[in-house]
């Protein structure tokens, strides 16, 4: 049966974060260790460069090589689902990585057979990456306001040429129940030493289920909030309207892509609904707000263009605006 063309929209999402002090990519209490983060040795300079043209009717039509990372296409005819996972389903998944947190130039996605060399300890429980099918969303080109300043004479950066770094999502498990993200050896988007390369278990953003323990105070709302245990607290949101008193509120966690297996616990965190304001006597929130509960779920964290999947029969999509080539 042919499938028909899909465009998902990657925009920005609606929601003001509150990001919770030292969050960054998969942080947890424990730190970046709990998330299987890893440097991979020995990572060669990429052989092609990613770009929409890579991806064909929703998979890898060429060999496309990203430092250890080689992504080949299917020997295997194009279906509607690929490890029980439409292109929508994938698209959702990369966009709501933690890993790709932000605003990004280009990003692409499609299904291929993943191989990972030069990994020596992948993450535990990351099965063989040797030609295994995987759905592979790349987002690279970061935008990132740079300080003015000249970099100094003797920094790394005016000794080594620029390589563009490029994050690579690799979901593998059947439903999406397992992915990892590779991070090639590249130059920061402000210059600098080369960083990377670095492989990790993939984390997701969740908004979970939350209720209040308690009246507002100072700008903000104590909460209580159901999530796995194995997840972290990525950030809070508030969106609201001082006029009409009524605020919808999230909180959101990263949970590895198989977090169905872990247990769900009870956490707090106070959610702030509005600055706190600095003319004594002065309230930012009414004494008795209207809270409104965020939709639970996936949450797009992913800012980017669009990401087009053509259909497996149509003929080859080219986004000039995702072109590298």
């Amino acid at each position: 049966m042919k499938t028909p063309a899909i465009t998902q929209p990657l925009g920005t999402h609606k929601f003001m974060r509150a990001l919770v002090a030292g969050v960054a990519l998969c942080t947890t209490a424990s730190g970046l260790a709990a998330c299987g983060s890893l440097t991979v040795a020995h990572d060669p300079p990429p052989v092609s460069a990613p770009s929409a043209s890579a991806i064909v009717g929703g998979r890898y039509d060429r060999i496309l090589t990203v430092g250890s990372l080689q992504i080949s296409p299917s020997r295997t005819e194009m279906t509607t689902k690929n490890l029980g996972l439409t292109w929508d389903q994938a698209a959702k998944l990369f966009e709501a990585t933690s890993e790709v947190q932000g605003s990004h130039a280009q990003a692409i996605l499609g299904y291929g057979l993943v191989t990972l060399g030069n990994s020596k300890v992948p993450p535990p429980g990351t099965p063989p990456l040797d030609h295994r099918g995987a759905w592979v969303g790349i987002a690279w080109g970061g935008v990132t306001s740079c300080p003015a300043a000249n970099p100094p004479k003797d920094s790394t950066s005016t000794k080594t040429a620029y390589r563009s770094i490029y994050t690579a999502v690799v979901i593998y498990g059947q439903g999406g129940d397992g992915a990892v993200v590779y991070t090639n050896r590249g130059t920061p988007p402000c210059g600098g030493p080369l960083t990377g390369p670095k492989l990790a278990t993939a984390r997701e953003v969740l908004s979970v289920p939350w209720q209040p323990t308690s009246a507002s105070e100072d700008g903000s709302i104590p909460v209580a909030y159901r999530a796995p245990s194995c997840a972290g607290l990525f950030s809070t949101t508030a969106d609201g309207n001082l006029k009409t008193d009524l605020f919808k509120v999230g909180v959101e966690v990263t949970v590895p892509f198989d977090y169905a297996k872990c247990q769900t616990i009870t956490n707090t965190t106070d959610v702030v609904l509005a600055p706190h304001s600095t003319t004594p006597g002065t309230p930012t929130v009414p004494p008795h707000p209207i809270l409104a509960h965020a939709p639970t779920g996936l949450v797009k964290v992913l800012e980017v263009g669009d990401l087009v999947d053509s259909g497996p029969h149509a003929s080859p999509t080219s986004l000039s605006s995702l072109s590298i080539d």
